[in-house]
């Protein structure tokens, strides 16, 4: 099959390249920058998602069966804003493989983007998703938990780095995490990729168990072979201050 890994340089895109290519899919990589290295694809096109037209996208899936987004902004940037990126870069990106008439898209949104008070992150993706299943195309849409793997991107990088320190600041009114694996990430999105899987489902990808940061920290620290680190509290003034950065 031939697969455009939207988004193949992030953790989960660069993890999605290597085991398609492994199982022998033709993996073109979809990146924003020209210096983008997946040595696990057999091609690499640069595509702005948050500034590309139809056209643009319809080039870059010629020859297409598939598509996997893999891509998202936790905040707005200096060279992003996740309205550009999650909604109006998404939307063209779906109407592009509807023109194109790709079979599958398979779209990575986030764990609990449904529920009130949202982020803007949560509210972008909630809305890129709805712009897919209004869409033409056979969809599938994923939405992981704390996606957490050997690669250190993302909730890894930051887990793995608080572990380095030896105190550990503990953030109140933080919700209980579900990491899942990223393994188990990607064999979701094979299986989803074969003829006889279902489509047009949302599905929640938690993983079995249920845990506080802290407990998270604690954990990779033994792993580690680390001692105990000190923990002491942030207070919640600050803490609020801290979320809306």
């Amino acid at each position: 099959m031939n697969v455009a890994v939207v988004g193949a340089t992030g953790l989960i895109g660069s993890a999605v390249c290597a085991r398609l290519a492994d199982q022998g899919h033709h993996v073109r990589g979809l990146v924003r920058r020209k210096d983008s290295k997946n040595f696990a694809c057999a091609q690499i096109v640069v595509v702005d998602m948050s500034e590309a037209s139809q056209a643009e996208w319809i080039g870059a899936l010629e020859g297409i069966d598939a598509v996997v987004n893999c891509v998202g902004a936790l905040q707005d940037g200096a060279a992003e804003d996740v309205s550009s990126v999650h909604v109006k870069g998404a939307s063209t990106l779906f109407a592009a493989c509807a023109a194109s008439g790709i079979k599958r898209v398979i779209h990575f949104s986030a764990i609990g983007v449904e529920r009130a008070q949202p982020s803007e992150f949560s509210a972008t993706k909630l809305a890129g998703d709805e712009a897919l299943m209004a869409s033409e195309v056979d969809w599938v849409i994923l939405r992981p938990s704390v996606v957490l793997g050997a690669p250190v991107f993302g909730a890894s990088a930051l887990i793995r780095g608080l572990a380095a320190l030896p105190w550990l600041p503990s953030m109140p009114n933080t919700a209980a995490l579900q990491p899942v694996q990223l393994e188990d990430v990607v064999s979701t999105v094979v299986y989803f990729l074969r003829d006889e899987s279902p489509s047009r489902v949302v599905l929640d990808l938690p993983g079995p168990e249920t845990f506080s940061m802290d407990e998270l920290v604690t954990m990779h620290r033994t792993w580690m072979g680390w001692p105990a680190a000190v923990h002491f509290a942030i207070p919640p003034w600050l803490a609020t201050w801290l979320y809306r950065l």
